[in-house]
């Protein structure tokens, strides 16, 4: 049976919104994350255009409102357009948004270890979903951690079983690779303390998560790039 997934019009630019929506979130968060940690090997180099894009992005409160979620959106709208099996779709699509949500309530995401500001509507939804929340976490502690790392593994297999390849769907299944270890890493410290005071551990943890948001930068730039493709 043929796998291979070829997008027709709607599907090209539903892929092409969704590389756009990574793109501009993943530029705005490794700004973030080299302007929150300039003391890292090499970020000396990158400085200067972190600072540019900050500069960019700060008349506008909504960039850091809505980078996470924007996020996350490109991703769904991505997975929709290049995957047909309607199981991985469907599983990815909710853990995504629970994970987004979960990280909202926290103030720390898995996703991104730096807390942004959040839309005031979003007080509304979770006041509905912190029941939810609670709920899992009096039935285990590592429900939640564990959907929280399922997210980039889930992430893993839409990329590497995307037929055909791609240069762009390769860098982020990379982005994919990366993201897992520092989720893992940042689950971690929730169930060993002592590991917030190892600095390594601690910096390890960043440069994993920065290397996840530039390979999604190259990456969804290609896929932009390549958006008459089939």
């Amino acid at each position: 049976m043929n796998k291979r997934v070829y997008n027709k019009a709607l599907g090209k630019l539903v892929r092409t919104l969704g590389f756009i929506l990574i793109l501009v979130s993943s530029t705005f968060l490794s700004a973030k994350l080299i302007l929150g940690y300039q003391d890292l090997p090499l970020i000396g180099n990158v400085l200067p255009y972190a600072n540019m894009i900050n500069d960019f992005a700060a008349p506008y409160p909504i960039i850091d409102e809505y980078a996470l979620l924007g996020l996350v959106a490109g991703l769904i709208m991505l997975l929709w357009a290049i995957r047909r099996g309607l199981v991985l779709r469907v599983v990815l699509t909710v853990v995504l948004v629970f994970v987004l949500i979960e990280g909202t309530i926290a103030a720390t995401s898995p996703l991104f270890p730096i807390t942004l500001a959040s839309p005031t509507w979003v007080a509304t939804v979770l006041g509905l979903v912190s029941p939810l929340i609670d709920m899992l976490n009096n039935i285990s502690p590592y429900i939640i951690p564990g959907l929280a790392v399922g997210v980039p593994f889930l992430l893993w297999v839409l990329f590497a079983y995307k037929k055909p390849g791609r240069f762009s769907i390769f860098m982020l299944r990379l982005g994919s690779i990366t993201l897992f270890l520092a989720v893992a890493m940042f689950a971690g410290k929730q169930f060993v303390a002592s590991l917030n005071d190892v600095e390594i551990f601690n910096t390890i943890n960043i440069v994993l998560y920065l290397l996840t948001y530039l390979l999604f930068v190259v990456g969804s730039a290609f896929g932009v790039l390549g958006f008459a493709r089939k």
